[in-house]
């Protein structure tokens, strides 16, 4: 009995001995960082997306090694959390909602074909070859920029993504445009029955006057960019007014108008980004230029 306590005894110091051992060794001895941030890293989807608040996966991955939140990114969705969560021993948190990233666009009529952007581009998503013009591919782009600063040329931009909406409700397009096409037109005697067939209940006959003046402007704060253009107005107008024409003329000329003023505020954004980018880089100059100057003191032959 007492040989088999005493043996219970030396055991238990031995495991205490090296309980102490391995906690010392713990301290003296941290884990290996970068196989920690390798292996979380492994786990991110690599869609270099920056919606976590870190310029890509890997300054992410070193974040989380350092103790930042494991629910932040969009794209790795439910599983990533888990996976990491299962890595480093943490309580699994709900994943963010993903956000709509932007889509890159190349101005096809500026790109000299410099081929940059394309290994700049972490997903694949540019198509092109050198000397030719290059596309991005919206279904892979990720939106995370680092084409955008190679451009020579500053002939990409970021965009919004086209929302998805609901189909408008089928045109009309069998109808004829007027109701007697080779009858000629009458002024307007303002009977209005052309308002109860519009199917988006609108007032035609105050479009109409718009659009005589070419007057778009107030034409879409009537709703003209609610138009069907399905052709009910004219059937039911008689004085043969060919009022879906009039509209069709004023719905293009206000999509043209918005794609007018879409371009400008998209040049206007590049040449921000492009004044920036340059003043970066003459701040990164003068600092090298003062660094070298420096090194250089006593040495006048080195300035």
């Amino acid at each position: 009995m007492a040989a088999a306590l005493t043996l219970l005894t030396v055991l238990g110091g031995i495991g205490a001995m090296a309980g102490l051992a391995l906690a010392w060794a713990d301290r003296r001895f941290p884990p290996d960082r970068d196989s920690v941030v390798d292996a979380i890293d492994a786990l991110l989807p690599q869609t270099q997306c920056a919606q976590c608040g870190y310029p890509g996966c890997r300054p992410y991955a070193e974040a989380v090694a350092g103790g930042a939140a494991i629910d932040l990114c969009p794209p790795g969705g439910a599983e990533t959390v888990a996976a990491l969560a299962n890595l480093l021993g943490r309580p699994a948190a709900a994943p963010p909602v993903a956000l709509a990233a932007p889509l890159a666009v190349i101005d096809e009529r500026r790109c000299i074909g410099c081929y940059l952007c394309v290994p700049a581009c972490p997903v694949d998503a540019i198509v092109g070859a050198p000397q030719f013009m290059h596309t991005v591919v919206a279904d892979l782009c990720t939106g995370c920029e680092l084409c955008i600063a190679p451009c020579p040329v500053d002939c990409i931009a970021l965009v919004p993504r086209p929302e998805v909406v609901d189909p408008r409700p089928v045109r009309i397009m069998a109808r004829p445009r007027r109701h007697t096409p080779e009858a000629p037109e009458e002024p307007c005697i303002r009977c209005g029955l052309c308002a109860p067939v519009c199917p988006e209940t609108l007032a035609p006959q105050e479009l109409l006057w718009y659009a005589r003046t070419e007057d778009w402007s107030n034409a879409a704060a009537h709703g003209l960019d609610r138009c069907i253009e399905c052709g009910l107005c004219n059937q039911v107008c008689p004085s043969n007014i060919d009022l879906l024409t009039r509209f069709t003329r004023g719905r293009q000329a206000l999509a043209a108008a918005s794609d007018k003023a879409a371009e400008a505020e998209r040049a206007r954004a590049a040449y921000d980004r492009r004044e920036l980018r340059l003043a970066e880089r003459a701040r990164d100059r003068d600092a090298r230029r003062r660094e070298r100057l420096t090194r250089a003191a006593g040495r006048p032959w080195q300035r």
